[in-house]
């Protein structure tokens, strides 16, 4: 059976209808792809380092809650420093993704622009604490170009110049030293092809359809990966390769200022994607990601190589249908992951009116919260990965241990009474979800004393039995 007749169609109620306020029309996520190689990085499906193929399968398999759209600004694209970072540029989208190439600022050579500028990094960081999110990624170190500053280290970073300087996000790359390109000292992720190519060679190992296999961190209490590699048939595991990536880093020590806290104490960042040198067994950092929203910021994954995200990377994937369907997924799980609280909370609740107004779900009103729930969590499955729903039945930055059926069936519950409550006006989305996760609390709690007090009895109940079995 396909997505759309599990989906059907989703009711939108007429203008002027009580619940028009409560129904939450699709968002559209725009990515802004930032590079300053307008040579180098394009926007098609032809050139090696082109982004075509990323923005083909994130808008090809954008999931039924969302649209995703994704433009591509070169720095220099008109003249050098054309097309800076400005508070007008940043406020047309959701999430930037650094693709950058150059390594530093090159004033002889005219080029005194290729970093940052103040008024740029001050834009950014208010975009970020507003919620933006940010993808940044490099590549490995090259020797430092001439005319470069010379208290710079002698290899640089390929992507440092728009990348170094950006707020939170630039502490999780190195931009200055090794690893480079050598086969010595770099990081190479490529899986052999069974043709018995070098693996020390970009072709045909980047272009094959071959991915590398990651080693994912898992989260308790369902040994789950990061939601950025949650897959509707299981974890995304797979992941393109390159002969010599950059590397990650976590920060030594995290400052108010720059790591801020919130209520729910202060996120850090963390390493949650490793991958393997098949040469010497070495396990190099892939991914690593910053949960921001649970302080009220953006939020941040950072990338060891852009060529995770390049045609010459994905080329050999397109003939392989499974692969590239897993990486659409992750592409997908990225967009969604980084997408301001604003736009993640109204998809959700584009999610909580589908489920509410689902036949399959509406035939489960009536029964207990928990049997609410498992019937959406089911119907859920058919559409979308386990990370998703599990977010959309605890949408707070933080964990819990309470079971996944019962608050989302509590948010339904409280999403079905006011469909068919016999008032003027609706309650607001948000009110709804407060109500329903409140009630889940409530009934788990007093499940949780009940089987209290029946362990507490057990001791005598346990002494008595044991009497009556030895007379």
């Amino acid at each position: 059976m396909s997505d759309n007749a599990i989906l059907g169609s989703i009711t939108q109620p007429e203008p002027g209808d009580r619940l028009a306020g409560l129904y939450a029309a699709k968002p559209v996520l725009r990515i802004l792809a930032y590079t300053d190689e307008a040579n180098t990085v394009q926007l098609n499906n032809v050139a090696g380092f082109g982004v075509g193929i990323l923005r083909d399968l994130l808008e090809k398999n954008a999931p039924f809650h969302t649209d995703i759209r994704l433009d591509l600004v070169q720095r220099h694209g008109k003249g050098h420093a054309s097309d800076k970072l400005t508070p007008a540029l940043l406020a047309g989208y959701d999430q930037i993704w650094f693709f950058g190439i150059l390594p530093c600022d090159l004033p002889a050579q005219g080029m005194p622009e290729n970093e940052l500028t103040d008024p740029e990094v001050a834009a950014l960081r208010a975009w970020m604490d507003a919620g933006g999110g940010v993808l940044i990624t490099g590549d490995h170190s090259n020797p430092k170009p001439p005319g470069a500053d010379p208290a710079l280290d002698e290899l640089l970073n390929l992507g440092r110049a728009i990348a170094h300087r950006v707020p939170r996000a630039a502490e999780m790359r190195v931009w200055e030293g090794l690893p480079d390109s050598s086969i010595q000292f770099s990081h190479n992720t490529h899986q052999p092809d069974g043709r018995g190519s070098d693996i020390n060679n970009p072709i045909p190992m980047d272009a094959d359809g071959f991915p590398q296999e990651l080693i994912l961190k898992r989260y308790p209490p369902f040994n789950r990966p990061h939601p950025l590699f949650s897959g509707r048939t299981g974890p995304i595991t797979v992941f393109p390769d390159h002969m010599h990536e950059g590397q990650l880093r976590i920060p030594d020590s995290h400052p108010a200022q720059t790591w801020p806290s919130g209520p729910f104490g202060q996120p850090k960042p963390e390493i949650v994607a490793r991958g393997t040198d098949k040469r010497n067994g070495s396990v190099y950092g892939v991914l690593a990601t910053y949960d921001g929203h649970a302080a009220g910021v953006g939020r941040i994954v950072a990338d060891s190589t852009w060529h995770h995200y390049f045609n010459l990377n994905l080329f050999g994937f397109v003939s392989e249908p499974t692969v590239a369907a897993r990486m659409a997924e992750y592409y997908v799980n990225l967009t969604f992951w980084l997408a301001p609280a604003r736009k993640r909370q109204q998809a959700q609740a584009r999610m909580l009116w589908w489920l509410s107004n689902h036949p399959v779900v509406r035939m489960a009103f009536g029964n207990p919260a928990a049997d609410v729930g498992r019937t959406a969590l089911g119907l859920l499955a058919t559409v979308t990965n386990p990370a998703t729903a599990a977010d959309l039945a605890w949408p707070l930055p933080t964990t819990t241990n309470l079971p996944e059926d019962l608050t989302l069936g509590a948010q339904l519950v409280s999403y079905w009474r006011e469909l068919n409550a016999s008032t003027d006006s609706a309650r607001a989305a948000a009110e709804l979800v407060d109500e329903g996760l409140r009630a889940a609390a409530e009934e788990h709690a007093a499940a949780l004393r009940r089987s209290l007090a029946e362990t507490e009895n057990l001791g005598a109940s346990i002494e008595s039995g044991l009497r009556l079995a030895n007379r």
